[in-house]
């Protein structure tokens, strides 16, 4: 909990995302770690290109997460795999994200925030972690955004990643919050002939009305509808604030402030004459007009942590238990289903995020299952008689068959997929054998 209270100090005094910006304008560790194994005899070799090829091909997989979000997961240091998560994101959020080695603490993971472009499916690399392991960054547009995380080759073990969010600005009335909004963006006025462009806070008259960022007030005036009211710019932000409805203006136009001073008095001005006193709360965003200031004032907004008791299954070969289970493309049984699975379907366990883990299925598809559904291996599932005509795969995908003598005989079931058997030959060769 600790390293969330020093990234929500870090990001409250300040941060917008320039220093990223710069960063951005270098390679990142991920392309600078490529390009030391291209740029060397090693690049010829499998393990290399396989390496290569899961940070690319992972990049299509389809897994799904809300935020905020924790997880305990696992790579196994033998393998070349990679891990991509989505997520939604809002205008006026910041987004930090927080991963750390739990087994393998010298393991390097390479973190890289990609923005998908919703038109063309097309992903761009936004944002990369240094060697803190944290990134944070501010969201400039609504969307979804994407998280690939990979380590080194031959390193990995368990690992606990966090996404937390928060807005960008501290609240506009001292000592309220957004429960004490009680008037949306997009609500009808004047009998639904033109939309709420901000949102409404109620407060006791005479309540202070504060600096929501630093910034130059701009404007200090009065208008027909919004009665007494003060403009605030932050050229640093690119937002123009907008309070209205004030009893009294405590500023002056050019005024620079910081955030948390003071700019005015709760009142209900304007056309809210009628109303109980209460802050218009508007934002604006040059060449667009008014935007949604709700996820601009959201609190720090945390997961609730995985127990890393909980890793002792990772990384482990498992079996659904139910008669038919469901795989899911998020944690959640609101979610899309990706498949329906039989009992004793085969799948690795990656990762566990509260009540689900995360699963990759023979073929690599990936999903979520719910953790009642799955059980660890512990023993055979059944045993079967192979004879020499018989095959074996090593690989669900991409591997030459095995057949012969070396095979023939009694073999321990330890899974099923697609009607097909993984199981281990009384001469230790595992493999699927594909029934005929």
């Amino acid at each position: 909990m600790k390293k969330w209270i020093i990234i929500a100090v870090v990001l409250i005094s300040g941060c917008n995302g320039g220093v990223v910006d710069k960063l951005l304008k270098k390679s990142s560790p991920y392309e600078d770690y490529l390009s030391s194994l291209e740029s060397t005899p090693l690049s010829d070799y499998a393990f290399v290109k396989d390496w290569k090829t899961a940070g690319e091909s992972v990049l299509d997989d389809s897994l799904q997460i809300t935020l905020p979000y924790h997880e305990i997961g696992y790579f196994d240091p033998r393998e070349t795999t990679a891990m991509l998560l989505r997520y939604p994101v809002e205008e006026g959020n910041q987004i930090d994200l927080a991963l750390h080695a739990v087994s393998q603490k010298d393991a390097k993971f390479f973190m890289d925030v990609f923005e998908l472009d919703i038109e063309d499916q097309t992903m761009e690399r936004i944002h990369f972690a240094d060697s803190s392991g944290t990134i944070s960054y501010r969201v400039k547009d609504s969307g979804i955004h994407a998280l690939r995380v990979q380590p080194e080759l031959f390193r990995g073990g368990a690992f606990a990643l966090g996404i937390a969010y928060q807005g960008i600005l501290a609240f506009p009335i001292l000592g309220n919050s957004t429960s004490n909004i009680a008037s949306f963006w997009g609500d009808p006025r004047d009998g639904d002939a033109r939309k709420h462009e901000g949102i409404d806070i109620f407060a006791s008259r005479g309540t202070p009305v504060v600096a929501a960022s630093s910034g130059r007030v701009r404007r200090v005036g009065d208008n027909r509808l919004g009665g007494k009211v003060v403009w605030l710019s932050n050229n640093q932000l690119g937002y123009s604030q907008y309070y209205a409805h004030l009893d009294s203006q405590l500023v002056q136009s050019g005024q620079q402030v910081d955030v948390g001073d003071t700019l005015g008095l709760v009142g209900n001005t304007g056309n809210a004459i009628t109303t109980a006193p209460h802050l218009h709360f508007g934002i604006y965003k040059s060449g667009r007009g008014a935007v949604d200031p709700f996820p601009f004032l959201q609190g720090l907004s945390l997961p609730d942590e995985t127990d890393i008791a909980d890793s002792t299954h990772l990384g482990t070969p498992a079996i659904i238990k139910a008669s038919l289970a469901n795989i899911r493309t998020s944690p959640s049984t609101a979610s899309e289903i990706i498949g329906s699975f039989d009992q004793n379907t085969l799948l690795k366990i990656e990762g566990k995020s509260g009540d689900w883990y995360r699963i990759s299925l023979p073929n690599n598809q990936k999903g979520y299952i719910y953790k009642n559904l799955a059980e660890k291996i512990e023993a055979p599932i059944k045993e079967v008689e192979l004879n020499p005509l018989d095959e074996i795969w090593e690989f669900w995908q991409d591997s030459d068959p095995i057949a012969g003598d070396i095979i023939s005989g009694k073999a321990q079931v330890f899974g099923e997929f697609k009607n097909n058997y993984y199981l281990e030959t009384s001469t230790g060769i595992k493999g699927w054998w594909r029934i005929k």
